[in-house]
């Protein structure tokens, strides 16, 4: 199989993790609904406590942890690409955890299970794309990615940001003020999904 062939099942490894997770959030946060003020508020905080942890301006010592699985399972098999996929998702929480968090929470406050699942395969589709790509250009990225990876710091900072904006937007109620103006300047996004 091809290097593309093992990159999407990863990929799909880390998918099935985060759209159970996803459903499960939702699936919560339906049984909450009568608490919707009070899920907006404490969703919120929790994701403006995610953004400032991706600042660096907040790192608490528990996530900071990190846990290890070992399994020893042959190399160059499709099995193997789908587990560790599935180890992915478990195991790098230090460096997803906030935008996966944040996500999870969003989805349990305001969503049906349905779009619950939609925004976590949104979720996954986007992370699995870089590795797909490099899968595709795995020779000449190696070069590339030098010079790249200087603006990584900067990406994160603005996905803080945007992080610490949704929360605050949460608590306040101008997200639904929000998701309003977007349905109204942009009547297409009504018919997505």
């Amino acid at each position: 199989m091809s290097s593309l062939g093992f990159s999407l099942c990863f990929v799909l490894g880390f998918t099935t993790v985060f759209v159970l997770l996803g459903a499960s959030a939702t699936a919560l946060g339906q049984v909450l609904l009568g608490y919707r003020f009070e899920m907006n508020l404490i969703g919120g905080g929790i994701v403006i406590l995610f953004g400032l942890f991706m600042l660096g301006t907040l790192r608490p010592a528990w996530m900071m942890r990190e846990a290890r699985f070992h399994l020893d399972l042959p190399g160059g098999r499709v099995t193997s690409a789908y587990v560790l996929g599935l180890a992915f998702a478990f195991g790098w929480t230090p460096c997803i955890g906030p935008i996966l968090g944040a996500i999870l929470t969003v989805s349990a406050a305001s969503a049906t299970v349905s779009d619950g699942i939609a925004l976590l395969i949104v979720y996954s589709v986007g992370l699995g794309v870089p590795f797909l790509m490099a899968a595709l250009l795995t020779e000449s990225l190696s070069v590339r990615l030098k010079s790249i990876g200087r603006f990584g710091r900067y990406l994160r900072a603005a996905a803080a940001l945007i992080m610490i904006a949704m929360g605050t937007a949460m608590m306040t109620g101008y997200m639904s003020a929000f998701a309003f103006w977007l349905l109204e300047t942009f009547p297409l996004l009504g018919r997505i999904g």
